[in-house]
């Protein structure tokens, strides 16, 4: 395997493992999210901003995993 593939494997696979288990979790909390807005229209809106802000940490979360992996691959 040559040193280029190599790099390509270290940058994509970490990036795609951490980006597969975001869209999971976001998934998880819209889901959820729903629900609740359907069971309970009356407090949609605090809902809404508790799955925007969930949202937002685990996209966080991800921008820090593709960081984190391209950091690590410039090192190679």
């Amino acid at each position: 395997m040559s040193e280029l593939t190599t790099m390509a494997l270290v940058a994509i696979v970490p990036i795609a493992i951490g980006a597969a288990f975001a869209a999971l979790a976001m998934r998880q909390i819209s889901v959820s999210a729903i629900d609740g807005m359907t069971r309970q229209p009356e407090i949609a809106p605090q809902l809404f901003t508790a799955m925007l802000i969930g949202m937002a940490l685990i996209e966080a979360l991800c921008i820090y995993t593709l960081v984190v992996t391209l950091v690590l691959a410039g090192k190679i």
